[in-house]
């Protein structure tokens, strides 16, 4: 992963990018984060697609039979009311986000099918499943297989800073039975949540080989200068745009 910070760019860039065909970046924090997006993938503010974001599992398909905005070509205008956590597609020259401040961006790649796919875990979307859910929807609308995927799992509230207790905790334990690898009890009921760690135990065990997985490993909390973070700065803390694109061409 590579920073960029250069001509009004505040982006993480991932490998392997548009030479193979993809275009990926997890946003800084920043000023016209959408603007940023737009201008690394060379496409309109038009070409972005988000959702509304409800901390749930449900999963957008853009571009599926049954399923395509009908609202002209190139416009996302349809979506963006749709209250859902991850989005899917296999159509070129379209970015597809999702907006964060402590919860986990994942950009995934279908290196064989050319779908991708961008997801918003936070902790109820991660006790949900919607990493593992995300792929069984590829696999299912587009024929994907796991094994063909590159992943990467953008900056997030780190296990150093993200402290949880027995609403977390609880069902976490009752679904999991490796929750003990993802935390690190403190006493009291609470413990230090590893939520990259939860996310990549669901792709491994969804058929993505670890070697395609690049986790970034850089916590929200403590870098403020780079990030915002919902838990340090509460409501005022803005949101970074992590999107993902097939690039057109042949």
């Amino acid at each position: 992963m590579k920073f960029i910070e250069e001509e009004g760019h505040r982006a993480l860039a991932l490998p392997p990018g548009p030479e193979a065909g993809v275009m990926q970046l997890f946003g800084l924090r920043g000023p016209r984060p959408l603007e940023i997006l737009a201008r690394h993938f060379g496409i309109r503010e038009s070409g972005i697609v988000s959702v509304r974001q409800v901390h749930g599992d449900s999963i957008c398909v853009v571009g599926a039979s049954g399923d395509e905005d009908r609202s002209g070509p190139g416009s996302v205008s349809s979506f963006r009311d749709r209250a859902c956590d991850a989005l899917v597609t296999n159509r070129k020259g379209l970015a597809i986000t999702v907006r964060t401040a402590d919860c986990l961006p994942i950009l995934i790649w279908d290196e064989g099918q050319k779908v991708v796919a961008a997801v918003h875990a936070g902790w109820r979307g991660s006790l949900k499943a919607i990493a593992s859910k995300t792929v069984l929807t590829m696999r299912a609308s587009f024929g994907s297989r796991p094994a063909d995927f590159r992943v990467g799992i953008g900056p997030a509230i780190g296990p150093c800073c993200y402290e949880v207790d027995g609403p977390v905790l609880e069902p976490l334990r009752a679904e999991f039975d490796y929750w003990k690898d993802v935390v690190q009890e403190t006493g009291g009921g609470k413990g230090m949540l590893d939520l990259a760690g939860l996310n990549l135990r669901q792709l491994i065990a969804s058929g993505v080989p670890a070697d395609r997985v690049s986790v970034a490993g850089l916590c929200t909390f403590c870098h403020a200068d780079r990030f915002y973070s919902y838990r340090r700065d509460g409501h005022s803390a803005g949101g970074m745009i992590n999107g993902i694109m097939i690039c057109d061409g042949p």
